[in-house]
This record gives C-alpha cells, sequence and structure tokens, in this order.
C-alpha cells in the first residue's frame, strides 16, 4: 500500500475534488488525504470499497497499481456528472439513454435484416 496515497491523489485531481469534498464522500468530517500520506493511518476496507465507486476504478489497481481503470476519462466525467443531479434529472437521463438503446438496436436490427436480405438474393434465395 506504498503508493496508494499517491493513486488516490491522481484520482481526486482528474475528478477535480478537493480533499474535503473527498472526505465527505466517504462520511468523513475533514479529508483523510493528509493523515494516509504521513502514515498516520490507512482507509478502512470500506473507504477502499466506497473509493473504487467513486473512482470508477478496481481494487486491484488502487491498492496495488494494477489492472487499471474500468472506466475511462470520459466515462468517469459522466458518471460524477450524473450523481451530482437530482432524483428526477437522473430518471430523465435514464430514459434517454434507453431511448438511445432502442433506436440503436433498431438500426442495427435493420441493417442486419438488410445484410441478411441481400445475402440471400445473392443465393438466388427471395426473402420475405
Amino acid at each position: 500500500m506504498d503508493d496508494i496515497y499517491a493513486r488516490i491523489s491522481t484520482e481526486c485531481a482528474k475528478l477535480g475534488m478537493t480533499g474535503k469534498q473527498f472526505g465527505e464522500l466517504l462520511n468523513l468530517k475533514k479529508s483523510p488525504l493528509t493523515d494516509w500520506k504521513n502514515k498516520k493511518s490507512r482507509p478502512t476496507l470500506e473507504q477502499l470499497m466506497k473509493m473504487c465507486e467513486i473512482f470508477g476504478i478496481s481494487a486491484d489497481y488502487l491498492l496495488f497499481g494494477i489492472a487499471g481503470n474500468i472506466l475511462n476519462a470520459t466515462e468517469l466525467l459522466l458518471l460524477s456528472g450524473y450523481r451530482k443531479l437530482t432524483k428526477n434529472d437522473r430518471e430523465e437521463i435514464m430514459a434517454i439513454i434507453n431511448l438511445k438503446l432502442q433506436r440503436t438496436q433498431k438500426a442495427s436490427g435493420a441493417k442486419e435484416k438488410s445484410s441478411l436480405s441481400a445475402d440471400a438474393e445473392n443465393d438466388g434465395i427471395v426473402a420475405v
């Protein structure tokens, strides 16, 4: 856990988060970063789990520096913004995402059907 402080600090910086804001997300009254940096304390298991959720990273990366991020930078920004929205706004965003997914599925289904029809015609089969 030698470089865990550095990885946590880097992830906070990626999200533009202050130590105090980070502490609040962990339900702490102050930033835990100073104590972790000075090795006065270490994150608890519950805090580690919450950090993985906040940062969108794996515990392997956070603890050992391996396995990389689960989410890319754009996804992290979207997630960070989503978490700041009201419940109603979150529901609206989810409705938009579901609509886009349905459209994508219909479009890819139509392309696939069109492709299958073309293949059938090339094979001398009449598509119904």
